[in-house]
């Protein structure tokens, strides 16, 4: 008789362990979904708001060192890796001195990186042919501002150097740059 009241208050003691056990495992559970249910929303309001950026495809129109319009016309793409390349109006003509440098251009590659929310750096270089050979070189810097709905941009600075071949500087000019966003799928 004894014995068999040992072994039910092993039993129960076993039992209430084991019931402890569960409700200690739920508290546990409770309080860490109640964890993550404030954390979650902390955690996306605190993440910052999407950057606008470059990458796609632009439409760009170009107003060379103060000439009259109509503008020179280009398609650009910024690549996701910071790559540049664009392409258009290959014709154009030199402001004296250097009408005789080149009469086209190829097209321009080149790299870009995002300086601040809005902000951007490019530099592109571009061939200048004269008669078809290759007569000197185009290097453009720039600084890019986005706008606010991230489909248009314009240029703050945009330094344009012609260079013969030997890379030596013969003329610079300011130029004024727009850019439209095209839609890419």
């Amino acid at each position: 008789m004894i014995k068999e009241r040992v072994e039910n208050r092993t039993t129960v003691v076993l039992n209430a362990t084991l019931l402890q056990r569960v409700i200690m495992t739920r508290k546990k559970g409770l309080i860490g979904l109640a964890f993550l249910c404030v954390t979650i929303p902390l955690m996306l309001s605190a993440q910052p708001a999407e950057k606008k950026t470059l990458v796609g495809v632009w439409e760009v129109k170009i107003s060379a060192g103060g000439v009259p319009p109509p503008p020179l016309l280009s398609i650009a793409s910024f690549g996701g890796d910071g790559s540049f390349t664009t392409t258009g109006n290959t014709k154009f003509s030199l402001a004296p001195p250097n009408q005789g440098l080149a009469d086209e251009r190829g097209p321009g590659q080149g790299r870009w990186a995002q300086t601040g929310d809005r902000e951007f750096k490019l530099t592109f270089y571009a061939v200048l042919l004269k008669g078809g050979e290759v007569n000197g070189y185009l290097q453009v810097d720039s600084t890019l501002i986005l706008s606010e709905s991230g489909n248009e941009f314009t240029s703050r600075d945009s330094k344009v150097d012609f260079m013969n071949v030997e890379r030596k500087v013969l003329d610079s000019d300011n130029d004024q740059v727009k850019g439209t966003r095209l839609e890419t799928p």
